[in-house]
């Protein structure tokens, strides 16, 4: 299903993008990151809350988790960054494809933290519901995120 709806936004942001065909050969690295990460961060809290190892509030699970995406985020878009300049692509596509990695690894990973806690909170078995939900909403979000990042950074 998420793949339906990541071609979906795809089509909408198809006139915008004929001339920067490269962001559509980063479009799969960038579901994917939203995926890894979105579906790691929902496996640490669900084996939190399996193992009843999850202390403090939702809040501070949630600011923990960002601050984790960020690191991981700034040091996956710095390499992205690295990658692209040097295949020779434009200054404000490589930032565009870099920022948006950043932004959706973040998104991701409140997302995957968020899910799996508001379920067990509704009395939700997190471990059944969470996966299908996550992956659809990441790469919805995730394409999403990035198109809308590289039409505002690059100005198609």
């Amino acid at each position: 299903m998420g793949g339906i709806g990541a071609a979906a936004i795809m089509e909408g942001f198809e006139a915008d993008l004929e001339n920067n065909a490269v962001l559509y050969f980063f479009t799969p690295l960038i579901a994917a990151m939203a995926g890894n990460v979105g579906v790691q961060s929902s496996a640490i809290i669900v084996q939190g809350i399996a193992n009843d190892d999850l202390k403090g509030s939702i809040g501070n699970r949630l600011i923990k988790e960002v601050l984790l995406a960020m690191l991981n985020g700034f040091i996956l878009a710095i390499l992205l960054l690295a990658y692209t300049i040097a295949t020779q692509q434009s200054i404000l596509t490589c930032i565009a494809i870099s920022v948006s990695l950043f932004s959706v690894i973040i998104v991701a990973g409140l997302v995957g933290t968020f899910v799996p806690l508001a379920l067990h909170k509704k009395g939700i078995d997190p471990a059944i519901a969470t996966g299908p939900f996550i992956t659809t909403s990441n790469d919805i979000f995730g394409i999403l995120i990035y198109f809308m990042i590289a039409k505002a950074i690059i100005g198609i």
